[in-house]
């Protein structure tokens, strides 16, 4: 049997209980993320071409246009967000690659796939979207150029066809010998470019009789931030200088000039938002090429894993640590030109574990039972929830014993910091409670 899934309603403040309780009666929501059936509408016109997830890693919805970003980083991107539905306030469900892709991929929370701080391989026995899609007559195809999303940490699973970027280059120089990951070593090897051309070489040679599934992941702007060099003088200017000490920032993520490491975070910032523009111009060429093959009127649908924290909280061009909203919040746009109405924008908190569910529903699939993530599909469609009590559910950090357990309710953020190594360094505080309507950057604990 299939159904589709809703997070459960409940108004904790209205139960009565004593405020410590409450903090208790949360953290256990987020350990089971409470479930219940609801009806399953109808479908939109499922995409006669192809259902496209796009993913790019390391890209915080902050620096983007179309949620209010000055410089201009997104172009390409926020014109996709006018002819579709843009989701202003998105979680992920980990921090970390493996862990937030693997969710994505399975409409599963990573208590249930079993990927949470410390990588995996992800277990056979989980159903993939792309297994699903499969199923249902489509052609599956991924190219990743990250490798935390590759083959040794079993995301092939379910793709008819699925190329690891950096492979070709790696071979050209390495010849047969195995590639070995280190943290930004694989963008020597790959870059948006590479991604695009693949995946359009892939569409070319694909049955043309069949719809498809594809999924992209972008490695830009994850870290080093090294875009190509005609984007180098973009954005020069932006950013007041400050200087941090280089100790402060990660080994792979430093760049040097003169021989000395470059200490000034405004450096970075450019370089990251460089990066950013770097894939967006990418996005516009692969989106050229669909209508080009008449493949304009595919499903589309563009997040990220996870975002970056480049100075907030004191911390410095990392992700993973902790779970305030540089790292945490992600874009999330959904399209589909002539079918789905665009321009529309959505404020209600949601997760990214619930756009597996979403894409599956939008193609007019039943939605599997295994899936834990609440189809958004009649929000895609137009439909209200603004008066759909719902919660939103992340961890984070770096204790594998104790992860920081994350839930939202509106704009209340609750974290429950249960590593006492990592209270020492987030100040000490076990609960901390922000309102992000008042308080977006997360300054005031009043818990």
């Amino acid at each position: 049997m299939m159904r589709r899934v809703s997070l459960l309603g409940t108004n904790i403040s209205a139960l009565g209980l004593p405020s410590g309780a409450v903090v208790n009666v949360l953290a256990i929501a987020l350990l089971i993320g409470g479930l219940a059936c609801a009806e399953k509408p109808d479908a939109l016109q499922p995409p006669e071409q192809g259902v496209v997830l796009i993913t790019v890693d390391t890209l915080r919805a902050d620096k983007l246009g179309s949620y209010g970003y000055g410089l201009q980083t997104s172009p390409n991107l926020d014109a996709m967000a006018k002819r579709g539905v843009l989701f202003r306030d998105v979680s992920v469900q980990w921090p970390k690659t493996w862990a937030s892709m693997a969710s994505l991929q399975t409409g599963r929370y990573p208590k249930t796939t079993g990927l949470q701080l410390i990588p995996r391989v992800l277990p056979e026995s989980l159903l993939m979207l792309s297994e699903v899609f499969g199923s249902a007559g489509y052609a599956t195809a991924a190219v990743v150029a990250n490798f935390n999303v590759g083959r040794s940490m079993g995301f092939q699973q379910g793709f008819d066809f699925f190329v690891e970027s950096w492979q070709e280059r790696w071979a050209q120089e390495e010849g047969d010998a195995a590639y070995v990951n280190a943290a930004g070593r694989v963008k020597r090897f790959t870059n948006a470019t590479v991604v695009t051309d693949q995946a359009l070489a892939w569409l070319r040679d694909r049955d043309p009789g069949k719809p498809f599934f594809l999924w992209l992941h972008y490695m830009d702007p994850h870290g080093p931030y090294l875009p190509p060099d005609e984007y180098r003088s973009m954005f020069e200017g932006a950013y007041e200088s400050r200087p941090v000490d280089p100790a402060r920032i990660p080994k792979y993520q430093q760049q040097s000039e003169g021989g000395r490491v470059i200490s000034d975070l405004a450096h970075y910032k450019a370089q990251y938002d460089r990066e950013i523009r770097y894939f967006d111009t990418e996005l516009g060429r692969l989106v050229e090429e669909f209508e080009a093959m008449g493949l304009g009127e595919s499903l589309f649908a563009i997040t990220a894993d996870h975002g970056e924290s480049l100075d907030e909280h004191s911390y410095y061009l990392e992700h993973g640590l902790n779970a305030y909203q540089p790292t945490v919040r992600v874009p999330l746009i959904v399209a589909q030109p002539g079918v789905i109405d665009g321009g529309r924008r959505v404020e209600q908190p949601v997760s990214l574990v619930d756009l597996t569910p979403t894409l599956v529903e939008l193609a007019g699939l039943d939605v599997p039972d295994a899936f834990e993530g609440v189809s958004l599909a009649s929000v895609v469609r137009g439909d209200a929830i603004g008066t759909r009590s719902s919660h939103v559910f992340t961890e984070g950090g770096y204790d594998a014993a104790a992860s920081q357990l994350v839930v939202r309710e509106g704009s209340w953020k609750l974290i429950h910091v249960r590593s006492e190594k990592e209270r020492r360094y987030l100040g000490n505080a076990e609960y901390e409670l922000y309102d992000l309507a008042e308080d977006p950057g997360e300054q005031s604990n009043v818990a």
